[in-house]
This record gives structure tokens, C-alpha cells and sequence, in this order.
């Protein structure tokens, strides 16, 4: 009698384990499930967003009738199937950006570079928290970059907005990207003095900040940019010294960087 109670215990004991399993499982896809639907609405914003299109670009390539990830231009995690990768650079593509952009919260590369876009860039795109590569130059962008960039952006690597129509101040909390490793400010509107916490970001090769409205003192924070190859300052109001181990570029032809950091 005991050993019967005992197995039937034990088969209790299993139908609970594989119900919870279950649950859990069902938990998980559901959750899988959701984020995609997040992921795809938010891409399908950005192409609500996007007045002119001359190649049908994204009329062709991004409808629902075919999961997100297999998208062009789009690039998922294996696993969560959560976007990881946005890519739709010199497309010709006319428009703004949407505030949706800012649900994709696993995104680690966003390049809309070397197209027409307009308008500032939603505030909710420097929330994602994975982001590491974002490069939105050659477009005609405006606004000022807001203050609080850097505060949820611990791993970005590279920041390029060259050329653009930003204006207003370089914020001084980009310092608090820590990581970065290129950033590109040139081309654009910005005034007032460089931020000496420039010279915080040790890990910067790359730094571009010609061709903008800045003046004052070249910050002595710059020497301690020892890692840094590459340096532009031209074409501003600034006076001090070029620090002699810096490769200085005085170059004033636009570009447009398609290749991120890794």
C-alpha cells in the first residue's frame, strides 16, 4: 500500500514538473512572440514615416507577409528573433524618423546614413540600451543633441552625425560613453566651446568636430587622448595648441562611414 501511494507521489510530483515546464515554454514563445510583433511595427512605422522612396526599397522588401528577419536590411538574433541590426543607408530615402524606432530594444546597429532625412532625432532612439554603432550622417537632419544622450547608451561605439544640420552645444555627457571609438560631429551648426569631458572618452580613435560654429580653447583634456589617430578641428572660431602626436586632417569633402566598429 505505501509503495502505491508512493508511485502515485511520484507521478504527482512529474505531472506537476511537466505542467510547470509547459507553462513555462508557453511563457517564453509568448513573450518571443510579442517582441516580434514590437520589432515589426516599429520598422513598419519608420516606413510609414518615409515620404519618398525612388527604388520602392521598402514597399518591396518589408511587408507582412514575410517574417521581420528576413527583411532586407534587417538582421535578428538567432535566438530571440529580436532585431539586432538596421541597415537602409544611401537609399535616397525622404522622410522622418518615428519615436517607434526607439521599441527596437535590442538593437545594436542603426545606419540610416547617406539619405534625405528630415526632422530631429526621437529621443527614444538614444533609450536603447544595446545600442553600439549609430550612424545617421549625410542626411538633413536639425535639432540639438540632447543632454541626457549618454545615459542609457553604456556600450556605444560609434557615433557618427556628419553632415547634418544639428546645432546648439556638443553636450558634455558624451563623456559618459565611455566606449566610444569614433564620433563624428563635423559638418553641422554647432556653437558655443568644446567640452573638456571630451578628453574623458580615452578609448576614442576618431574624433571629427570641423566645420561647426565652435570656439574657445582647444580643451588640454585632449591630451589624454592617447589612443586617438585620427583628428579634425577646421573650419571653426578655436585657438590653442594641436598636440603633436595627433594626426591632424584638415580635409573639407563630406563623407558618409557605412563600416561600424566591431
Amino acid at each position: 500500500m505505501e509503495r502505491v501511494h508512493s508511485l502515485r507521489m511520484m507521478s504527482i510530483f512529474l505531472l506537476l514538473h511537466c505542467l510547470i515546464i509547459m507553462s513555462l515554454f508557453i511563457a517564453a514563445t509568448t513573450a518571443n512572440t510579442s517582441s516580434t510583433i514590437t520589432d515589426r511595427d516599429a520598422l513598419l512605422a519608420l516606413k510609414a514615416h518615409i515620404t519618398h522612396d525612388p527604388t520602392n526599397f521598402l514597399a518591396k522588401n518589408w511587408n507582412t507577409s514575410t517574417p521581420v528577419c528576413n527583411w532586407t536590411g534587417v538582421a535578428c538574433d538567432i535566438h530571440s528573433h529580436r532585431v539586432t541590426v538596421l541597415n537602409i543607408s544611401s537609399l535616397n530615402l525622404r522622410g522622418t524618423i518615428p519615436s517607434q524606432l526607439g521599441n527596437l530594444s535590442s538593437l545594436q546597429s542603426l545606419n540610416l546614413s547617406c539619405n534625405r532625412l528630415s526632422g530631429s532625432i526621437p529621443s527614444a532612439i538614444f533609450t536603447i540600451y544595446t545600442l553600439k554603432n549609430v550612424s545617421l550622417g549625410k542626411n538633413q537632419l536639425s535639432g540639438e543633441i540632447p543632454t541626457n544622450i549618454c545615459s542609457n547608451l553604456p556600450f556605444l561605439e560609434f557615433l557618427s552625425l556628419s553632415p547634418n544640420m544639428f546645432h546648439g552645444g556638443i553636450p558634455s555627457t558624451l563623456s559618459n560613453c565611455t566606449y566610444l571609438r569614433i564620433l563624428s560631429l563635423a559638418y553641422n551648426d554647432f556653437s558655443g566651446a568644446i567640452p573638456r569631458e571630451i578628453g574623458n572618452l580615452t578609448k576614442l580613435k576618431v574624433l571629427y568636430i570641423g566645420a561647426n560654429r565652435l570656439q574657445g580653447e582647444i580643451p588640454r583634456e585632449f591630451g589624454n587622448l592617447t589612443e586617438l589617430e585620427q583628428f579634425s578641428l577646421p573650419t571653426n572660431n578655436l585657438q590653442g595648441i594641436i598636440l603633436n602626436f595627433l594626426q591632424f586632417y584638415s580635409s573639407s569633402a563630406c563623407f558618409c562611414i557605412h563600416s561600424f566598429v566591431h
